[in-house]
């Protein structure tokens, strides 16, 4: 009867489980002692089959005797209170190369590769980017040494044909939103000393240049209500001032259309797109009910209007 041995040095603390099947187990457990390897917590569970441990350092010389005396062999596990610090040592290369990843991403991030326009002003497209070639923004050109809302700013008071400039970050890319200034109202007099909405929608962005807004972005607000008022407050004293504003709308419109077939959709978005050829379109959706045997498509288009004072 074969004792288990619980000599020699355990490589960090941890050993491999293995269960062997074969003929004679007994001089495979001799032929493994003979070479050197220590056995811990040996189990016969049958005259053909076993479970030993070894310690992970004799690991790969204990299977090739296994192997070599055509015993199968098959790891069942592996135990010690360090296997978390020896499995943290074999992914050693996984984590670096994790880290290096995320650096990488990191760094490259913060360059510009590319821009992309929209809106009904990216026809104004070529000469945004010479304005931007000329400020010295281009492709490598890293995000973190834009100051965005400076840089629409500078766009919008550099282009009168632009009513409205949103930048924003999309990967590597510098998007513009841009707007022509189709729709003005009527208030480039600089004597205005407040700025009310036209439409009915809800507020997208709001630049105040002099005054003080009443409302902020997300509030829903109906034509006729004030927006930005003519005041400042300086010292805790308010005083009167003229109004300097620019404020972008988004306004639901819905148009109907009727047809006698289903899945029509796409062809109601383009009709009423067809219909607010004139719009600044930023999304469109349709829905589909059926009243006896025709289809009621509804499209609803939200449409960006810029009001502004100055």
């Amino acid at each position: 009867m074969w004792k288990n041995n619980k000599r020699g040095k355990n490589f960090l603390g941890v050993k491999a489980t293995y269960m062997v099947e074969g003929l004679n187990l007994d001089r495979f457990l001799l032929s493994a002692k003979n070479r050197g390897i220590t056995l811990f917590d040996i189990k016969k569970i049958t005259n053909k089959r076993l479970i030993v441990s070894v310690s992970i350092k004799e690991s790969a010389k204990f299977f090739a005797i296994a192997k070599e005396l055509c015993y199968n062999i098959k790891k069942i596990k592996e135990k010690g209170v360090l296997l978390p610090l020896l499995m943290l040592w074999r992914k050693a290369g996984i984590v670096v190369g994790a880290v290096i990843f995320c650096l990488s991403c990191y760094f490259y991030n913060d360059f510009i590769y590319g821009f992309s326009f929209s809106g009904s002003g990216s026809v104004l497209e070529k000469e945004v980017l010479a304005y931007l070639n000329g400020v010295g923004i281009k492709p490598y050109t890293r995000f973190s040494n834009i100051d965005i809302e400076t840089l629409e700013d500078q766009i919008l008071s550099k282009s009168p044909q632009l009513s409205f400039v949103g930048i924003t970050k999309k990967g590597n890319t510098l998007c513009f939103d841009l707007a022509l200034a189709t729709d003005k109202t009527d208030t480039l007099l600089g004597n205005v000393y407040s700025l009310t909405s036209n439409e009915s929608g809800v507020i997208e962005r709001i630049k105040v240049y002099r005054g003080t807004a009443v409302k902020k972005v997300g509030d829903k607000v109906n034509a006729g209500d004030l927006i930005v008022d003519g005041y400042m407050t300086i010292k805790e004293q308010t005083v009167k001032i003229n109004v300097i504003a620019t404020v972008s709308i988004i306004v639901s419109q819905e148009f109907t259309y009727i047809d006698k077939e289903v899945g029509q959709e796409q062809k109601a978005i383009i009709l009423a797109k067809a219909m607010a050829y004139d719009k600044d379109i930023v999304w469109a959706s349709c829905k589909c009910q059926k009243e006896q045997d025709t289809y009621i498509y509804t499209t609803t288009l939200n449409y960006r209007y810029i009001i502004y004072a100055g």
